[in-house]
């Protein structure tokens, strides 16, 4: 499937659910009104105001923040918490690997507001075949026809695209 390009979004929600990756790999948008979506949001928009460039585009990717501190290229991805660090951290893997395939060494930190947190992120090779074996796997979802099943997880009252999977239940 040609336009279902890989995004660091994607490989966020792979990281938590394989069929939000699904619908997100087609393009589906979450609910927007969805008030966890919102305060992310508020936190990208009001965090770490002057600490660098903000919301950096590259093909695939959105990155919340990239500074330069003692000659070293730092990109931050802000999180409302440490609870998502695990989709975090993969996703700051992913903008890592996009950077330093156009040649540009980096180093990653999550971001915790809330929690007043920096957690450092290290691109070595262990990081590398992380990132490398969650691309073949988002690669195999984006020859799937179909979604796998739903599936109830914590985190499904508070996704954006609960409705898909759980309409109509009870």
């Amino acid at each position: 499937m040609d336009d279902n390009i890989i995004t660091g979004y994607s490989v966020l929600a792979y990281s938590i659910c394989p069929r939000e990756a699904w619908f997100v790999l087609r393009r589906f948008t979450p609910e927007q009104d969805n008030p966890y979506i919102e305060l992310g949001r508020f936190l990208h928009k009001n965090s770490y105001e002057g600490k660098g460039e903000k919301e950096i585009k590259l093909p695939g990717a959105v990155i919340d923040l990239i500074w330069n501190d003692n000659k070293c290229t730092i990109v931050g991805e802000i999180k409302k918490s440490s609870k998502s660090f695990k989709g975090a951290k993969i996703q700051l893997l992913y903008y890592l690997k996009l950077l330093e395939d156009m040649g540009i060494q980096a180093k990653g930190e999550i971001l915790l507001p809330k929690e007043k947190k920096r957690i450092p992120i290290v691109f070595d090779e262990e990081a590398k075949k992380e990132i490398q074996d969650t691309l073949l796997k988002l690669n195999e979802l984006i020859e799937s026809p179909i979604p796998s099943p739903p599936k109830w997880i914590g985190v499904c009252s508070k996704c954006g695209f609960a409705e898909l999977c759980w309409a109509g239940e009870e």
